[in-house]
């Protein structure tokens, strides 16, 4: 049953009024009647009417400022005016404040039956409108985790505009910082020398990566997490600071080999714009990804094992054979034919991208990234920098370059 409100100075209008309303079988409830302007505010807000009939004319605060006041008050109510008042001016104003009719005295029955039957049609339509749209949102938000998902495979494609890119992205209510980055993750397979790995199933293990994940990306917030057509993991996370998120992907993989003992490869890079630059990115990363992938298990491992270690100075290719159990010729001659570079060559190229990932912390000072990329010469580590690079370390800093 909807409820009505009747405002009007006098009392035999007000009875009238009343009457009619009652009469019309409409399944209207007369709640309250008053007055004046301000008793009716006040009544409106314990009743939460539906429907008002306002007069115009009427002390301590008149009809048209009671409609300004109750329309922020309440939205989903309808206003129909019934006043002796014929002049335009009260009519004009009475527009511009939305009302739903405009009614001279004296009304008629079968007139006010008639604006009744309208206004509750309205009420039942709009709330009906309200409904379905109060459901889709549930719905929305209930299968949002999907929709994502289902989006930011589309957008790694590089085959979504700019323009609908930006639309789904406010849609999906993903707000990402403007310095972001991805980073990829792909189980390699079951092997290491000298142990057997433990048997997943595939959609399990999956699922507890990306739990894994979760975990740690969790104070990286905002980011997304989804995975890709080939069952590879990508993350799209803020860059708080650059050399700590250069360190997320060495965390993410130690604590899934610990955990689920698996063999994963994680490679990751900057986004230098969030719009156009994710599909470039994505599948630079994927490359990257199934390059090492490709690689013999030795290859795998040294390779691992050179990124834990870069920061030895003294880590030497008799050391890498030690660990992984092969000879040092054998496993030099790997190197070479798989990745194209020799032991030293190969441990010099992480260690320049390890410092270049260093040097975008300014509180980092140049000494101290030679230091913790394994140079305790800065003279000798600048000489190397820039062979590699083109330009010497300060040089590379002063330009920003890190990303």
């Amino acid at each position: 049953m909807l409820k009505v409100v009747i405002i009007d100075d006098e009392p035999k209008i007000r009875r009238g009024l009343k009457s009619l309303v009652e009469k019309a079988r409409l399944d209207l409830e007369v709640v309250g009647e008053a007055e004046d302007g301000e008793m009716a505010l006040e009544m409106a807000r314990k009743t939460l009417p539906d429907i008002l009939l306002v007069d115009i004319c009427m002390p301590f605060l008149n009809g048209l400022q009671f409609i300004e006041q109750i329309n922020c008050i309440l939205q989903d109510c309808i206003i129909i005016v019934i006043t002796g008042h014929d002049e335009f001016s009260y009519a004009h104003k009475a527009i511009k404040l939305q009302v739903f009719d405009y009614l001279l005295k004296p009304v008629f029955e079968e007139q006010l039956e008639n604006v009744l039957k309208r206004a509750k049609q309205q009420l039942l339509n709009s709330r009906l409108q309200n409904h379905y749209l109060n459901w889709t949102n549930q719905e929305t938000k209930k299968h949002l985790p999907l929709l994502r998902e289902a989006f930011c495979k589309d957008w790694v494609t590089g085959l979504l505009s700019e323009g609908y890119i930006r639309d789904q992205l406010s849609f999906l209510e993903l707000d990402f910082s403007p310095i972001s980055g991805m980073i990829a993750l792909k189980v390699a397979g079951q092997y290491t020398r000298g142990q057997l790995l433990k048997d997943w199933d595939r959609e399990l293990l999956v699922f507890s990566i990306e739990n894994i994940c979760k975990d740690l990306l969790e104070k990286w917030q905002p980011y997304i997490i989804f995975h890709d057509s080939a069952d590879q993991l990508i993350a799209i996370t803020p860059i708080l600071n650059p050399s700590d998120w250069y360190e997320l992907s060495a965390s993410l993989q130690q604590v899934i080999e610990q955990n689920l003992e698996q063999v994963v490869i994680v490679a990751q890079q900057p986004l230098m714009d969030l719009l156009s630059s994710v599909s470039a990115v994505y599948h630079e990363l994927t490359l990257e990804l199934n390059r090492k992938v490709s690689y013999t298990p030795a290859v795998l491992l040294s390779q691992k094992h050179i990124e834990a270690n870069y920061y030895k100075e003294d880590f030497s290719l008799q050391n890498l054979a030690e660990m992984i159990k092969i000879s040092p010729t054998y496993l030099s001659r790997l190197l070479k034919n798989e990745i194209g570079v020799s032991f030293v060559e190969y441990l010099t190229q992480v260690r320049i991208e390890k410092a270049i990932q260093m040097m975008g912390d300014p509180t980092i000072k140049l000494y101290e990234v030679a230091e913790r990329v394994g140079y305790s010469n800065q003279h000798y580590f600048s000489n190397t920098f820039k062979k590699v690079v083109g330009l010497s370390p300060a040089e590379y800093r002063k330009k920003g370059n890190w990303r």
